[in-house]
């Protein structure tokens, strides 16, 4: 029973070697600062500031919704805004 226990604890409590979580984008966390660095660096050049800026957005629109930065986030509010909110087809 007591091995059971030590090693049912681990995979109940997702803890113990092998199980690697990925930290969650966060506001304020270095990766954000970095990329404000870069986009105000990138002040003289237009182009360059609107990519930074933008991927600066989706940065903090991840953190804000909690969605690791592999996964999608989706900004659309209604059916059409995004393909992920499309319904899908009816077989019939």
């Amino acid at each position: 029973m007591k091995d059971l226990f030590r090693r049912g604890l681990p995979a109940v409590t997702h803890t113990g070697p092998g199980y690697d979580l990925t930290p969650l984008p966060q506001r304020g966390d270095v990766v954000e600062q970095w990329l404000k660095t870069q986009r105000d660096a990138a002040a003289d050049y237009p182009e360059a500031y609107q990519v930074a800026d933008g991927l600066l957005d989706l940065y903090r629109l991840h953190a804000d919704t909690g969605t690791p930065l592999t996964e999608h986030v989706c900004e659309g509010r209604a059916i059409g805004d995004c393909e992920c909110f499309e319904a899908p087809e009816k077989k019939v």
